[in-house]
């Protein structure tokens, strides 16, 4: 935390072009995105979420995540909290039934909010608390987070970890990040399964079954949808040609790149191009 005497820190991202936010990577506290403005597509472990103003998404701790701008004009706020900050040291039942679990990492949120005027109100109160840092916010904050804590808890439990789930998780995650930076630094060029598993330490078999437990994805549809993710962005912000945007994608052939483009995004990259990632082809 940029403030090692508060548990939380606030930041405000604006986007205005459409492509990768933020690339595949986990962490080890609870985050929270809330968006205000445009569309977003989310990948949270497995599972793949569409995001709208108002909607708030909830990163658990280890949690696998990535973003993607969706639109021309997309605004979210990051909270992140530190929920060990929020340890009394006189211990009492909140901080064994409750705290406890939550700092060590073992309950697992649902990712989504939506429709949750109740929880939105306490966001929102945050955000305003943070900013404004009238005499009193560090409390009124705190407050409003263990609302939140509440909420969660009644209200969004996915899953609870046993201690050896959680630490079996943790390290398949430190095995993979080593392969998740070099694929993001090396999508341009080709990109074998083996090199990948020597990174990670394990088999070919067993990196490539874990992969998909992890991600919900095969390690080519990773690598091919990080490339279509780039190829939007040079559609729209440069003046290749297809084959020079499939080369510099790392596809080496240019009929390849377009069949899995379309696969992608229901879209050919020349109409990409012409009407927009949120705009559906006119039919001429």
């Amino acid at each position: 935390m940029p403030d090692e005497n508060f548990f939380v820190d606030i930041f405000e991202k604006n986007h205005y072009s459409v492509g990768t936010d933020l690339r595949t990577h986990w962490h080890e506290h609870i985050q929270f995105f809330y968006f205000t403005e445009g569309k977003a597509l989310l990948r949270c472990g497995s599972k793949k979420i569409e995001a709208f103003a108002n909607d708030i998404v909830i990163i658990n701790s280890t949690e696998l995540h990535s973003i993607e701008n969706s639109c021309v004009n997309l605004k979210y706020y990051v909270i992140r909290i530190d929920l060990s900050f929020l340890f009394s040291n006189q211990i009492d039942s909140c901080q064994i039934k409750f705290m406890t679990p939550l700092a060590n990492n073992v309950i697992l949120f649902e990712n989504l909010i939506r429709n949750d005027t109740e929880f939105l109100k306490y966001i929102n109160e945050i955000i305003k608390e943070y900013f404004s840092k009238e005499i009193g916010f560090e409390l009124s904050i705190k407050g409003c987070t263990f609302k939140l804590i509440a909420l969660l808890l009644r209200n969004y439990i996915a899953r609870i970890y046993t201690p050896k789930e959680l630490n079996s998780k943790i390290i398949k995650l430190k095995q993979f990040s080593e392969a998740l930076n070099y694929i993001e630094n090396s999508y341009t060029k080709q990109i074998t399964l083996d090199e990948l598993a020597t990174l990670s330490h394990i088999s070919t078999y067993h990196f490539c079954r874990l992969f998909k437990e992890s991600t919900g994805q095969t390690v080519i549809e990773y690598i091919n949808n990080l490339r279509i993710k780039k190829a939007k962005v040079l559609l729209k912000e440069s003046n290749l040609n297809m084959t020079e945007i499939a080369l510099s994608c790392g596809f080496n052939d240019a009929n390849y790149f377009s069949r899995i483009f379309k696969k992608n995004t229901n879209m050919t990259p020349s109409e990409i191009r012409k009407y927009g990632l949120t705009a559906k082809p006119r039919i001429l």
